[in-house]
């Protein structure tokens, strides 16, 4: 007898647990465990040296979280040295002690009032600003 799938089937609510250190090597490819080797990238002067999970029969290379992080932060410092990055701008408003500015709704919609702005000094008028949660 076959059963037949429905709608209700295919939308349930799927739970499950990942490891606190999934995404920490070494991994595993080609039913051996990746070596760890050392990696150098640099773009008009800055660089970044990072480690990858190397296997050794594809030669497939992994990234563990943190390095994976420390290569993103240099392909987005490498997009606002090209100024490949999405601009905007927006009025500078003065309330009689601090000067701000508002960030379109669009950009806030899945914000809450409890996430924190980093802001990263990277001269006197140019900033990073990252909403943490």
């Amino acid at each position: 007898m076959e059963k037949i799938i429905t709608k209700k089937d295919i939308m349930k609510e799927v739970k499950f647990t990942v490891a606190k250190d999934a995404f920490e090597g070494p991994f595993t490819c080609c039913k051996k465990i990746t070596k760890k080797t050392h990696q150098h990238v640099s773009y008009q002067g800055i660089s970044v040296d990072y480690d990858v999970w190397k296997c050794n029969k594809c030669h497939k290379e992994y990234l563990d979280t943190n390095q994976a992080k420390k290569l993103e932060t240099f392909w987005i410092i490498q997009k606002i040295v090209d100024d490949r990055i999405i601009t905007m701008e927006r009025n500078i408003n003065f309330d009689g002690k601090t000067y701000f500015f508002r960030f379109p709704k669009e950009l806030t919609q899945h914000w809450s009032k409890h996430q924190i702005a980093e802001i990263k000094l990277i001269d006197q008028k140019t900033f990073l600003v990252e909403i943490k949660q």
